[in-house]
C-alpha cells in the first residue's frame, strides 16, 4: 500500500499545471509571450495556445457576423457573410486543431518527453507554416481586390471583398505571430537551457 501512495505521489507530480494569470506587474510579459507562468520546456507549447486562442475568437465570431449578414443582407452584403462564414468555419477547425497539438506538446514537454530539439523543431515548423500562411494571405488579399475591382456581378464582388478582409485581418496575425516565433527563444537552439 506505502509503495502504491509512492507511486501515486509521483505521478501526480509530474502532471502539467495549467498556467494561471499571474499578478498584476507581469500581465504585460505574460500576454506577449514572455515571463509565462509555465516552465521552461513547455513554454513554447503554452504560448502557441494562447496565441491561437485569437485565431479561435476570430473565426467564431466570423461565423456568428456571416450568419446575421448572410441573412439578413443581399447581393454584396449576403456574399461577404457567406464568406465570413465559410473562412471562421476553417479558422476555428485550425485553430482547435492547433491548440490540441499544442496542449499535447506542452504536456509530452513538461514530462520530459520532448528533448531541446524536439522543441526548436517543432517551434521551427510552426514558424515556417506562418511564413507559409503570411504569403498565402498576400495572395488572398491581392486576388480579392483584383476581382472586387473587375466584378460588375454583386455576388463576386461580394464574395472577392470577403475574401480581402478575411485575407488581410489573416496577413495581419500571421505576420505578427511569424515576426514573434522568430523572437521566441526556442527556435534558437540553446540544448543547455532544455536538456
Amino acid at each position: 500500500m506505502v509503495v502504491q501512495r509512492a507511486q501515486l505521489k509521483d505521478v501526480t507530480s509530474r502532471l502539467p499545471e495549467f498556467p494561471k494569470f499571474p499578478q498584476s506587474g507581469d500581465r504585460v510579459s505574460w500576454l506577449l509571450g514572455r515571463g509565462t507562468p509555465a516552465g521552461d520546456r513547455e513554454a513554447f507549447f503554452v504560448w502557441q495556445e494562447r496565441a491561437l486562442d485569437l485565431l479561435l475568437a476570430w473565426g467564431v465570431g466570423n461565423v456568428v457576423a456571416g450568419s446575421v449578414l448572410a441573412v439578413s443582407g443581399s447581393g454584396i452584403t449576403r456574399a461577404i457573410g457567406i464568406q465570413a462564414i465559410l473562412w471562421g468555419s476553417v479558422e476555428t477547425t485550425v485553430a482547435l486543431y492547433s491548440e490540441y497539438w499544442a496542449r499535447k506538446h506542452a504536456v509530452e514537454a513538461r514530462a520530459g518527453m520532448l528533448g531541446a530539439q524536439a522543441i526548436q523543431d517543432e517551434a521551427e515548423r510552426f514558424e515556417y507554416f506562418l511564413a507559409l500562411n503570411t504569403a498565402a494571405d498576400i495572395v488572398y488579399v491581392l486576388g480579392g481586390v483584383t476581382v472586387a475591382i473587375k466584378s460588375e456581378h454583386p455576388r463576386w464582388r461580394g464574395a472577392a471583398i470577403g475574401v480581402a478582409i478575411q485575407g488581410g485581418a489573416l496577413l495581419i496575425y500571421d505576420l505578427v505571430l511569424t515576426v514573434r516565433t522568430i523572437l521566441r527563444p526556442e527556435t534558437h537552439f540553446r540544448r543547455t537551457a532544455f536538456d
